[in-house]
C-alpha cells in the first residue's frame, strides 16, 4: 500500500490498514484524504466487532494485572 489509495479499504488487513495509517501520520495535511478513508474502514470494523456505545458512557479501559 506505498501509494495513494482512495477507493474501499475492504480488502486489507487490520495489519496494513494499521502500517499505512501510521506512515501517514507524519504528514496529515498532505494525507488527509487517505487518513480519513483508512480511519472509517478501522471505525466501521470497530462497530461491527463492537457495536456502538451506549450514549453518553465512557469507553471501558482495562488494565492488565
Amino acid at each position: 500500500m506505498s501509494h495513494a489509495n482512495l477507493g474501499s479499504y475492504e480488502h486489507f488487513s487490520d495489519e496494513a490498514l494499521m502500517h499505512r495509517y501510521f506512515e501517514l501520520a507524519d504528514r496529515p495535511a498532505e494525507h488527509a484524504d487517505e487518513l480519513a478513508a483508512i480511519d472509517a474502514t478501522i471505525q466501521a470494523r470497530l462497530f461491527a466487532t463492537y457495536g456502538a456505545a451506549e450514549p453518553g458512557s465512557s469507553p471501558r479501559i482495562r488494565y492488565a494485572a
